[in-house]
């Protein structure tokens, strides 16, 4: 059986499917397929936690992402239909051929059609629009998207780094049109990523139904507690030349000279917290990060065992969150974002191609 008594789980948004409160994806392990025996060895370890969503994409090793979890999955035998699954497709730079890639209807069905083979399944729980395409309409894209839901080969449609605005136009569609709504964003959010999903898109959680399903709840690696002397540890994948380079920008920020030594302090503070709960710093940032009603599910990354163990025990930690010790973290951040707009009362005044 996948569910399990000690995992948490919450609905997506207002739609009847359950997610984990943890889950477990491939972004920065599915390229390299001479890790996929420790990488099945992670993902058992969650499923048989009771983590039930497994996340990739087409984009992750273009297409060595969605290949090793297919390879997983087959060789794991769990039951199909108590897992949830997702992929991704794309409108991006990072392809070596950028015709194959954007949200057109052409695109978004060959696109499924590649990454359901790539799988090893008929169908998967969830396809995301995997950032917006200003090629393509939006209008074609969420047909195309609803095309795919109408002909089995998924359940449910979302997207990922979208904006606010960029989801109200996608809404006014689907309203105008009669379509299915998405039912989840998949943002980035941790401790130190906080307005989009705190603030922008808030409004969206009640008016629209919309859930979370958020990437990078330990910030690539920088709250684990393994940069809390400023200094990347060896193998860390911040000297990787391949490793993303918005995500080392972000590590230059924090740790260049004018801001390493607070960046430092304030890591410290949160390992002395996570040592007064008698966890680790991950847990501890796992755990806050779950804290939010608004988030529907964290998608976590392990390369060993041990270390999805050691994030799965952020659930052991999150009844230990009380609202003295989500404050004193407020403290320790001094970071909470304030709201701007009131996205309620805003509507587009522009039309996106």
């Amino acid at each position: 059986m996948v569910e399990n008594d000690r995992m948490l789980y919450r609905h997506l948004g207002t739609a009847g499917v359950k997610v984990s409160a943890l889950s477990f994806g491939n972004w920065l392990t599915g390229h390299n397929a001479e890790m996929e025996e420790s990488i099945f060895q992670c993902v058992d370890t969650c499923v048989r936690a009771g983590v039930n969503f497994l996340d990739t994409a087409e984009l992750y090793g273009f297409g060595a992402g969605e290949t090793m979890l297919g390879n997983i999955l087959k060789r794991g035998g769990w039951p199909r239909d108590q897992l949830v699954i997702s992929t991704k497709f794309i409108r991006s730079s990072f392809s070596p051929n950028p015709l194959h890639f954007g949200l057109s209807r052409k695109r978004l069905i060959q696109a499924a059609r590649k990454s359901l083979k790539c799988l090893g399944l008929d169908y998967v729980d969830i396809m995301f629009m995997h950032r917006p395409d200003p090629e393509t309409p939006i209008e074609e894209s969420v047909r195309a998207m609803t095309h795919l839901i109408e002909k089995g080969k998924a359940d449910y449609w979302g997207t990922s780094d979208f904006t606010a605005a960029e989801l109200m136009m996608v809404y006014q569609v689907c309203d105008r049109l009669g379509l299915p709504y998405p039912v989840t964003e998949q943002p980035q959010y941790n401790m130190l990523w906080r307005e989009r999903v705190e603030v922008e898109l808030g409004p969206l959680y009640d008016q629209f139904g919309l859930g979370t399903t958020v990437w990078s709840p330990l910030a690539g690696g920088l709250l684990s507690g393994k940069y809390n002397t400023a200094a990347p540890p060896e193998g860390s994948r911040y000297i990787d030349p391949s490793f993303p380079p918005f995500l080392r920008a972000k590590y230059e920020a924090l740790f260049g000279e004018a801001s390493k030594e607070k960046t430092c302090k304030m890591l410290q503070s949160l390992a002395a917290v996570a040592t007064d709960l008698s966890c680790s710093q991950s847990q501890l940032c796992l755990a806050w990060t779950i804290a939010n009603k608004d988030v529907s599910t964290a998608i976590f990354g392990s390369t060993k065992p041990e270390q999805a163990r050691e994030n799965l025990g952020a659930l052991d930690v999150l009844p230990k969150l009380t609202p003295e010790i989500l404050g004193k973290i407020e403290e320790i951040l001094g970071n909470k974002p304030t709201p701007p707009i009131n996205w309620r009362t805003w509507t587009p005044s522009t039309p996106r191609r």
